[in-house]
């Protein structure tokens, strides 16, 4: 994403505001810059001061309507006024913290879990990447119990895909498949096996997992685990549903887990629920994260099978603050808005006016703009060379100018840079929406026309 270059924050075009609170917005731009590695300023100079539904307002009380939705986080809009109840009441209940003993609101979210996903247990965390930590933990301490000991002399094996992206804490890194985030981490080319994507409408089937297995002479009982996502939250490539069924037999039949990841496609994004319902393929283990509380960290790992996790040592999927009671609170009020399945029934309405706003925006300029991909409320869009190839500072300054039209968006480091990721609350209106469209086409005319 791009770099913070200035000390004065975007506006959208025309806002005005009081010298004082201009200058706060660069204090807060310049003190993180100070007391901040360069690393962490990667997104563009919006000091965000409250979020409502589908808009953010700065200081000066300046809205952007929001392409981002904090990463696929808000799902269910910024600030539901539910969530924001049930975080209220449990703190001035006075349990901001329990570690791992029982609370009621502990107990009342993996119930609510468990009843909306159709998976009989929980194991909570607080980020997505934690999850995807403890799904591997279980699936080679399953592997382990099923096969008596690790096996040939301590492998087990992690199957995950090319372009993949799973989280930065190490073990995360080193199951993603993007080479570039991971050169800081060892090498263990023999545990963490990597293969190509099954995309949709391409040829795959398991056994190119088998030749990458004996090119590290591994055997497909030595995998404990295959790990994708059922979109690719880097590059948005959609898993082929002919390829994804047949993976579900190569697991069952070599007994190792299927894990989907679903940290970014979960609760609603897609259109559907769960993006694995587009496939019709269910997994062992479902990771999920960032829309399930709609706001604070909680992520869980959700186990199709009690089997799964028996085994697993006590103590070993515990974490100081998985069973956070504010955190929980805001879980359990998200959850209850997808009980009645209405909210990803609007996701789905929104996500056809989404994608058939998109290909009204290409068929302006076809040779300068491409669709990456689509897929219920997330969508990924490039702008383009009169040659077809990818022209990434384009892409870049469309997303400023987007932002200076009051239209938020991000721009990932990945694809070189070349994608914006369009991904707005699935609650945004009808309305929002085509607002929202028709910013981002006079945005690329600015860009792309000189208008």
């Amino acid at each position: 994403m791009a770099a913070l270059t200035s000390t004065e924050p975007i506006r959208p075009a025309g806002a005005s505001g009081t010298q004082a609170d201009a200058e706060s917005d660069a204090w807060v731009l310049e003190t993180l810059r100070q007391y901040e590695p360069a690393t962490m300023h990667t997104q563009y100079p919006v000091v965000w001061d409250r979020a409502s539904g589908s808009r953010i307002f700065d200081r000066q009380g300046q809205s952007w309507l929001d392409w981002t939705s904090g990463i696929l986080t808000a799902n269910a809009g910024h600030a539901r006024p539910e969530v924001v109840t049930a975080i209220t009441e449990q703190a001035q209940q006075g349990l901001l913290h329990a570690y791992m003993f029982p609370t009621r609101v502990r107990a009342r979210t993996v119930q609510a879990l468990a009843e909306l996903s159709g998976f009989p247990q929980s194991v909570l965390y607080t980020t997505g990447a934690e999850a995807v930590e403890g799904a591997l933990k279980i699936s080679s301490r399953y592997a382990m119990a099923r096969r008596g000991a690790r096996p040939r002399g301590g492998r087990s094996v992690i199957v995950t895909f090319e372009g993949s992206f799973h989280g930065r804490t190490l073990g995360a890194q080193l199951a993603g498949g993007l080479p570039a985030q991971r050169d800081w981490a060892p090498e263990l080319d023999d545990v963490f096996v990597h293969v190509p994507y099954p995309t949709r409408g391409e040829a795959w089937t398991p056994e190119v997992i088998e030749t990458a297995l004996r090119e590290v002479g591994a055997h497909p009982e030595d995998v404990s685990c295959v790990m994708g996502e059922i979109y690719q939250g880097s590059t948005l490539r959609q898993i082929d549903p002919a390829s994804a069924r047949s993976l579900r037999d190569w697991c069952s039949r070599h007994g190792a887990l299927l894990i989907f990841d679903e940290i970014q496609s979960g609760f609603g994004r897609t259109g559907a629920l769960f993006a694995y319902e587009h496939v019709d393929v269910r997994p062992d283990l479902l990771l999920v994260a960032k829309g399930l509380s709609g706001s604070l960290p909680v992520s869980a790992v959700l186990v199709g099978d009690p089997s799964f996790t028996k085994d697993v040592r006590p103590g070993e999927l515990t974490s100081t603050h998985s069973g956070n009671p504010i955190s929980l609170a805001a879980a359990e009020a998200n959850l209850a808005l997808y009980a009645d399945g209405q909210l990803v029934a609007e996701a789905a309405r929104r996500g056809r006016q989404l994608a058939d706003g998109l290909a009204d925006w290409v068929s302006l300029l076809p040779q300068r703009r491409q669709i990456v991909g689509t897929m219920g409320m997330i969508a990924g869009v490039a702008c383009t060379h009169e040659d077809g190839s990818l022209a990434p500072e384009s892409s870049k300054r469309l997303a400023t100018e987007c932002i200076e039209r009051g239209l938020l968006v991000c721009v990932p480091s990945t694809m070189g840079g070349a994608m914006l990721k369009i991904m707005p609350p699935v609650t945004t209106s009808e309305d929002e929406l085509a607002e929202a469209l028709a910013r981002f086409s006079a945005a690329a005319d600015a860009v792309q026309l000189g208008r």
